[in-house]
């Protein structure tokens, strides 16, 4: 990195906003303080793995021959593994970049696939990307810049201020956040045509196959044409949704609608077969899920003793209010579909317990979830294997309190 300016740093997401302004920048350096050969500017993208092809193939096409005319750096990174310990991944580090490569060591369907989950959404924060884009970014940045100030340019655009202030709380003495979009007052339309213009195309939305955003906001027909144009993706994040529902009912990939239904009625019958069909050929197994429901935090609690409780008292707790869940998740039969769903119902029979399938999902129930905290949960489910038994330490004795005792179990 040449020390004589100060480094910035693109973070390019492949998509409409982000592509706009490394245009910009190409195109006219000068008019942004930039040096004439962007000498001090390094274009990073954080692979999850999980990237639509046609963004993909648009980036490759239009953008890299701009890159490598340019002599601008452009680097690859991803995640290493599912732990932090593991690092990251660089996959290419050139001034010539010919291609965007699809994935790393760790993609984000590697770490929800064996655990049976959907990416998660609260609080307005995405963990996903803040785990697969922005800590793998910020750990590259630390490596290549040290102590060293620099600009790190995003691509919120003019109506999203409000992402900007939340991201601006995480500027530092060393990285300086900076949104061109929002000082040129680019809007949405205003950035897709003037990539139309430049390029002769509509610049497709950015986001992973399995993002659970499209379906709430006004780009679900977009996504759905994507799902039509893609019917293996399609599929493939199907079965993710389905194995999570098998696990949690209440895991649709979108907030108010499963990928399934919406497949359905688009008549998407291409993705939709190709997800049967798997599915009948997978192995199978029997899984038996286990939750307890920790009763919630008092308003007398959290005004007493602050954010946390670490010793929680009789009044620290209120029987209506929902507080965290712990769940256990344990395979015991494996064989083809046939098999696995006859061991389920000699399971149901043996226990006069009846199975109920709802939505394809057959579950055979051994406890019941009460109306008030704490409470649990148990069930047999009959779902493909590759699940993994996951049970944290603790778990039993919660498990033996609530169901044995009916005690009022205290969450740590």
């Amino acid at each position: 990195m040449d020390e004589t300016v100060s480094p910035v740093l693109i973070s390019w997401g492949l998509g409409a906003d982000s592509t706009r302004i490394l245009v910009e920048f190409l195109e006219d350096p000068a008019a942004h303080d930039l040096t004439p050969d962007l000498r001090e500017c390094v274009v990073i993208v954080a692979l999850t793995g999980e990237e639509w092809p046609d963004t993909m193939d648009l980036a490759e096409q239009h953008i890299l021959p701009l890159l490598a005319r340019h002599h601008v750096r452009l680097v690859q990174v991803a995640r290493g593994g599912p732990s932090d310990s593991d690092g990251i991944a660089v996959l290419s580090d050139t001034r010539t970049p010919s291609r965007l490569f699809r994935r790393g060591p760790w993609a984000l369907s590697d770490e929800l696939g064996p655990t049976g989950t959907v990416p998660q959404y609260a609080s307005k924060k995405r963990f996903c990307s803040i785990k697969f884009k922005g800590w793998v970014m910020d750990q590259w940045a630390a490596r290549e810049f040290g102590t060293m100030a620099y600009r790190h340019v995003i691509g919120y655009e003019a109506n999203e201020t409000d992402r900007a202030e939340r991201d601006y709380t995480y500027a530092s003495q060393t990285r300086r956040p900076w949104y061109p979009l929002i000082d040129w007052e680019l809007d949405r339309t205003q950035i897709l045509q003037g990539l139309k213009e430049r390029f002769g195309v509509v610049w497709p939305k950015s986001y992973c196959t399995m993002c659970p955003y499209p379906a709430v906001r006004a780009s679900v027909d977009a996504h759905l044409a994507r799902c039509r144009a893609f019917p293996e993706l399609a599929a493939a994040v199907l079965r993710l949704e389905s194995n999570a529902i098998a696990l949690n009912p209440r895991s649709t990939l979108y907030r108010d609608v499963s990928l399934k239904q919406l497949l359905h009625n688009d008549g998407n019958t291409a993705a939709l077969n190709a997800f049967e069909r798997e599915r009948s050929a997978a192995q199978w197994a029997v899984y038996e899920v286990r939750r307890v429901y920790f009763a919630g935090r008092s308003d007398h609690c959290r005004a007493n003793h602050g954010k946390s409780c670490p010793r929680p008292g009789p009044w620290c707790r209120e029987p209506l209010r929902k507080g965290p869940a712990w769940r256990s998740v344990r395979s015991i039969h494996h064989g083809t579909q046939s098999e696995v769903m006859q061991h389920l119902h000699d399971e149901g029979r043996a226990s006069d317990s009846p199975v109920v399938t709802i939505d394809g999902i057959p579950r055979m129930r051994f406890a019941e979830r009460g109306e008030t905290y704490p409470t649990a949960e148990g069930f047999l489910v009959a779902a493909p294997a590759g699940m993994a038994d996951k049970q944290r330490d603790g778990f039993e004795a919660a498990w033996q309190k609530v169901t044995s005792f009916g005690a009022l179990l205290l969450a740590p």
